[in-house]
């Protein structure tokens, strides 16, 4: 498959099998190979913690639970608990979170849930999931994300005016993921498991003309009419 950062505006293809793989949400597509084009792990929202335990938070707003918490893992009696260094990269990424929520609040006057449907991945959990061996979910480097209030398509195009205008720093990957037949979310990934931030902005969804789910390669996002989920 031809590098990504050289595609714009290319559909990318993907497998009868890797299709139905994305389709199905079983699976998490961040990495994007051939062989890795698998789509994310859908996850129920944990129930916050009543009482605020320093060890229980990364940062004044997310939780460890949050970042770490997988369905598979539960079923599986797997478990999903990062290394000193993933939990490093968790850190960095809750930072990186919080900096887009006090963005938001600015922006709309008001406070802005974020909800975390996939975060960190163990090597166990990544593999019963199917997921890449080099995907940034599995190092911690990666969430997906929505905002309590906004589309899918309103949250994707902030971060990427955001980014544009300095307030955020880039990202490895920003994709507005929106396929037909499962769930919404913006996947965030602030860098590969090489510790690369190559700036891909991506788009997930039905493609009419090819009849299937695919993967395009944008410049940039376009503003948004409505900021209503």
């Amino acid at each position: 498959m031809e590098n990504l950062e050289t595609l714009e505006n290319q559909e990318i293809e993907l497998t009868k099998t890797e299709l139905q793989e994305c389709d199905s949400h079983e699976f998490a597509c961040d990495n994007l190979t051939k062989a890795a084009m698998i789509a994310p792990e859908i996850q129920s929202i944990p129930a916050p913690i009543a009482a605020k335990n320093p060890e229980d938070w990364v940062t004044e707003n997310f939780t460890w639970r949050e970042f770490l918490h997988s369905q598979t893992a539960e079923r599986l009696g797997l478990k999903n608990e990062p290394t000193a260094s993933e939990k490093q990269n968790i850190q960095a990424l809750a930072g990186w979170l919080e900096k887009l929520r006090a963005l938001l609040a600015e922006k709309y006057g008001r406070m802005i849930p974020i909800r975390i449907t996939s975060g960190f991945r163990s090597h166990a959990v990544n593999r019963a999931v199917g997921g890449a061996p080099t995907s940034a979910h599995r190092f911690g480097n990666a969430a997906d994300i929505q905002a309590v209030g906004l589309s899918v398509k309103q949250l994707a195009y902030d971060i990427f005016e955001f980014i544009q205008s300095g307030k955020l720093p880039k990202l490895d990957q920003l994709i507005r993921e929106m396929p037909r037949h499962g769930g919404q979310w913006v996947h965030i990934g602030l860098k590969n498991h090489n510790g690369a931030v190559r700036n891909q902005i991506l788009l997930y969804e039905w493609k009419a003309s090819a009849a299937k789910n695919a993967y395009i390669s944008v410049a940039a996002l376009k503003k948004v009419e409505t900021n209503l989920a």
